[in-house]
């Protein structure tokens, strides 16, 4: 097996770019899983209110019910990456995605709200387990064309299935089954979806760290601890008016994540190998690449959390605003089947383009709501989401690539958990944001949309100007 250096990045040189150019269609039990995830995820969301109806729940436990997902989902991402890395991809990627269809099961059957929270908690450690195998085994597998193919077919299931989650969350939550709730068959479908990626997850090729992985424990403990305090503080902080435990927990985050890193700097120089690597996190490339990913989800949670809590409010239902998403997440699909293609004639400006096009089609839907807010906003909005699709798809792709190409083959787990954990804590912290906001102000309808549409262009201003960066910085190292 031959082996290269990656000379923008001073990476050590891996194995893995005579990796076989795999075609996408053996991925599809892998590809299964992020979809699935964002259906779980979105649909539930959906479904709140009537499970408030139902159960009678409360505020506190309908957020259980959502941060039981989401917190393990987010502490265990990197830990499932790097188990992955040691005990092979496919195994993780089957345990985990096991996990998540046992919950599903349990979910559709909870007789209480405490009984889902519970159960909800073993989906979020599942989804940690597998997700990250997903874009690893994409890195350590393929490559080229191929690999691009591949990892824009990773963003657009994830796409359809926040958007399938939210039509089909609003559609569910309104019809009975005799005399089962159709809140129940949510979980029905995921697990369904969750069993048909098991059974179709031999079809991708295996693949493991060619090194022995080694799990440091006090490394793992520090960033489950620090990430776990974040997270419960972006979660509950609204809730809790910032009052001081919240406070605490971002102080206890921050000191467990500063002894993380001393302790993986420490662990790489003895020669050993770190649960993240310091000299992997050092690379500026992969810094700007997270640091926009982080930004662009904010946004898009951002934007996601407002819209369908103002038009309600402008008199659409739950399933109608649902609906008006859908073209949106079809035309974001289409376009990731096909964005290699782009990047092709592009190359590395297809971000910085990409944006540009999200920029055009958040002002165009401002202008919108400005001028044709009423009962038919959903419907004068679809030419700006559609312009939206198309961008934001021509972004993920390519934000993806970026963080995993700097990731050396043999930690490929490492790319997969880091992506998603920034990904994952900047959706929670994107809908914190523009919570916060529309609760300080008290705007709702037009005025909420209008909110958070303009958090979610400055923030991809900001996408913007790191992309440019990162052109111009791919271009210093081609002249050199």
């Amino acid at each position: 097996m031959t082996t290269s250096a990656r000379p923008d990045t001073g990476a050590t040189p891996v194995p893995g770019d005579t990796a076989p150019a795999v075609p996408t269609w053996r991925y599809i039990g892998f590809l299964l899983g992020p979809g699935v995830g964002t259906f779980a995820f979105n649909a539930v969301t959906v479904i709140l209110p009537t499970l408030r109806e139902r159960f009678g729940a409360d505020d506190v436990s309908l957020e259980l019910v959502i941060a039981g997902y989401g917190i393990p989902f987010a502490v265990f991402l990197i830990l499932g990456g790097r188990l992955g890395d040691r005990f092979g991809r496919h195994r993780l990627y089957t345990v985990g995605m096991g996990l998540f269809l046992v919950s599903a099961v349990a979910c559709a059957l909870a007789p209480s709200v405490q009984t889902l929270v519970a159960a909800r908690v073993v989906q979020g450690l599942g989804a940690a387990l597998c997700t990250p195998q997903v874009l690893a085994t994409i890195q350590a597998t393929s490559r080229g064309a191929a690999r691009t193919r591949a990892i824009a077919a990773f963003g657009a299931s994830g796409g359809i299935g926040s958007a399938v989650g939210q039509v089909a969350g609003g559609a569910l939550a309104a019809t009975s089954f005799g005399v089962v709730d159709g809140w129940r068959a949510v979980f029905v479908v995921v697990a369904l979806v969750a069993a048909a990626a098991i059974a179709l997850a031999p079809l991708a090729p295996r693949s493991r760290s060619h090194e022995h992985v080694a799990i440091d424990l006090v490394g793992t403990a520090a960033l489950g601890v620090g990430i776990l305090a974040a997270s419960v503080a972006l979660t509950f902080g609204p809730a809790w008016n910032w009052s001081w435990p919240v406070l605490g927990a971002l102080v206890v985050s921050a000191v467990a994540l500063v002894a993380m890193w001393r302790h993986q700097d420490a662990v790489e120089r003895s020669g050993r190998v770190p649960l993240l690597p310091p000299s992997v996190l050092r690379l500026r490339p992969l810094q700007l690449g997270l640091l926009s990913a982080a930004l662009f989800f904010a946004g898009y949670s951002a934007l996601l959390y407002v819209f369908p809590r103002a038009v309600e409010h402008g008199g659409m239902t739950s399933l109608q605003a649902g609906l008006a998403l859908l073209p949106f997440a079809v035309v974001f699909a289409v376009v990731s089947l096909t964005v290699a293609r782009v990047q092709a004639r592009l190359g590395d400006a297809t971000l910085a383009w990409g944006v540009g096009v999200q920029l055009v089609a958040l002002l165009a839907m401002t202008g919108t709501v400005v001028l044709a807010w009423g009962p038919d906003i959903g419907l004068w909005l679809q030419p700006a989401l559609v312009l939206l699709g198309a961008g934001q798809a021509l972004i993920f792709s390519p934000l993806t690539q970026l963080v995993v190409r700097e990731v050396p083959v043999r930690a490929a787990g490492l790319s997969g958990g880091m992506f998603s954990t920034a990904q994952q804590l900047a959706l929670s912290f994107g809908v914190i944001v523009i919570g916060g906001v529309v609760s300080f102000t008290g705007v709702v309808g037009r005025d909420e949309l209008l909110a958070g549409l303009a958090l979610d262009v400055l923030l991809a201003a900001a996408v913007l100007v790191l992309a440019l960066v990162l052109r111009a910085r791919g271009r210093r190292h081609l002249a050199d």
